[in-house]
């Protein structure tokens, strides 16, 4: 009887440590995102780089922060390290639309004028998710490649693999 008790504390004690360890993992990596955002808002990349480099070490599977931290790592200069996080990003889970649309979107924030790696990603977002590829074609940072035929066959390859919905007017629902 009294070992079934003991056997019952431990379980107990290291269950209890567990949750313990998760919470204050979860909570210290939900502080350094938040002060990696603000940091990289007040464009001070080298305190956001600081943070988001903490996430990566406490969360290094979440891909939004070592995303970010490329991103810092693009506009401090220091753009191999910044590709290599990316190139992680990609390494993560490359059939995943989202990968797609983070990978989209540090090309477009920090290497713009490397065109053949911003459409790369896109047609890769295209055909894994075209809804966030068309979503993410018509937001303002694309304007500078609205003349690339190109973006103009990107985005073409985006409208017309899309359903047809009833906001477009011809459709028969």
């Amino acid at each position: 009887m009294a070992s079934i008790i003991i056997m019952i504390i431990a379980a107990s004690t290291i269950l209890g440590i567990q949750l313990g360890t998760r919470y204050w993992r979860n909570r210290r990596t939900k502080v350094s995102f938040n002060k990696g955002m603000e940091a990289s808002t007040a464009k001070e990349y080298d305190a956001a780089v600081r943070a988001f480099r903490k996430c990566v070490r406490l969360a290094p599977q979440w891909l939004y922060d070592r995303t970010l931290m490329a991103i810092s790592l693009a506009h401090r200069g220091q753009v191999s390290e910044a590709l290599k996080e990316i190139e992680m990003v990609e390494a993560f889970q490359p059939r995943e639309g989202d990968t797609w649309a983070l990978i989209v979107t540090f090309f477009v924030l920090s290497m713009p004028e490397n065109e053949e790696r911003v459409f790369d990603a896109l047609e890769r977002l295209a055909a894994l998710d075209a809804q966030t590829a068309k979503t993410l074609i018509e937001q303002p940072c694309f304007l500078r490649y609205n003349g690339s035929p190109k973006f103009i066959a990107l985005k073409k390859t985006t409208d017309t693999s899309l359903p047809p919905t009833p906001a477009d007017g011809n459709a028969n629902f």
